[in-house]
């Protein structure tokens, strides 16, 4: 089994789920029944699942922690590439909030329960006591790219805190998301089962 963290999109047009494992060249494709595997030389590093069932109501978009395309990919792909997804994004609250001289970047230390990230924002209202949403290394977000390490003004920076707009969730509010009161008992989860229980509801 391979814990790691990948990306899941779905294309309503070609009824197709597009996964994403490692941010490497195809070099080689493999099909096998309704999937076509993608290599890099020997490694796999993505796939392409047609012909989705249609109960499961996805919509056309990003889905990385939608738990029925979770479920769907790891059973479509159990006898090829064992997986299990990792989490994402999650909920943190911005403890100390820095600015950089002559910048409009502050230096975040973010607590996301398990250990305190340090990460660099641009956002006006990056400021300490928000609660907000966390993309974590490795995370894939919904335009295909994948969050790295970075290094800005050689401090470095370990994640990446999300705009609503970066989500590709309809809301108004600029800068990055403010997250209310319900969700101060919460850091260190999932931001997405969070917000997929609340559209199950609507």
């Amino acid at each position: 089994m391979n814990s790691i963290k990948f990306g899941i999109f779905y294309s309503k047009q070609f009824n197709s789920l597009l996964v994403s494992f490692f941010n490497k060249k195809v070099t080689f494709t493999q099909q096998i029944n309704n999937i076509t595997i993608l290599k890099n030389n020997d490694e796999i590093i993505g796939a392409n699942i047609f012909n989705v069932d249609p109960n499961l109501n996805l919509k056309s978009g990003f889905c990385s922690e939608d738990p029925k395309a979770v479920n769907y990919v790891s059973q479509a792909l159990k006898n090829i590439y064992e997986v299990k997804q990792e989490l994402q994004f999650v909920i943190g609250r911005i403890i100390e909030c820095e600015a950089i001289e002559g910048t409009h970047l502050n230096i975040c230390q973010v607590d996301i329960k398990s250990e305190v990230l340090q990460i660099i924002c641009g956002a006006s209202n990056a400021r300490k006591k928000v609660v907000c949403v966390v993309a974590t290394l490795n995370s894939w977000l919904p335009n295909g790219q994948q969050i790295v390490q970075s290094k800005i003004r050689d401090v470095g920076s370990f994640g990446m805190l999300c705009s609503y707009k970066e989500l590709n969730i309809e809301n108004d509010q600029q800068g990055i998301i403010e997250l209310g009161n319900e969700y101060n008992n919460k850091i260190g989860e999932s931001f997405w089962k969070e917000y997929y229980a609340k559209q199950d509801q609507v």
